[in-house]
């Protein structure tokens, strides 16, 4: 998808007018309307300001990844004072078989919690979605008695 496209996509989902984004960027409706078809390209002040606008990165706009949200979300602190450009560089130090194994353990997580990761699984990444193990109780003869047992501070 072009930047024109991805321009359009944006505005419309967003229910933003093409005269609204206009006075935002002080250029005519004639020059939005000559981004989205491909006629022009945005100078780079201006595509700055498109992906503040639309609280995206300029990647996204220029269509060099399909990572949507700004670059400033790299620096938001998810968890115990690790931001997700942290989590992100420790990812990419990672071996190949040690961010293999990442992904696997973050399908189990995902089924773990519920959770539909669709981003870590499908063809595109090979056969990696977590299959929960069958348990099997252990053959044990003193199960029965183990259970009737009260808990410690518990009492029949």
């Amino acid at each position: 998808m072009d930047f024109g496209e991805k321009l359009y996509r944006l505005r419309i989902e967003r229910g933003i007018y093409q005269k609204q984004l206009a006075v935002y960027l002080h250029v005519s409706v004639g020059t939005i309307s000559n981004y989205e078809n491909g006629i022009h390209s945005p100078d780079l002040k201006t595509l700055s300001k498109l992906a503040s606008y639309f609280h995206v990165s300029a990647d996204y706009l220029l269509d060099r990844t399909d990572y949507i949200s700004p670059i400033d979300d790299l620096t938001r602190e998810l968890i115990d004072h690790y931001t997700a450009g942290d989590i992100m560089n420790a990812i990419l130090e990672l071996s190949p078989e040690g961010r293999h194994d990442l992904v696997k353990y973050l399908a189990m997580l995902s089924v773990c919690d519920g959770v539909d990761l669709p981003s870590l699984s499908g063809s595109e990444h090979g056969n990696m979605d977590f299959v929960p193990p069958v348990l099997e109780p252990e053959d044990n003869e003193d199960e029965e008695e183990y259970w009737d047992e009260p808990l410690p501070g518990e009492s029949l």
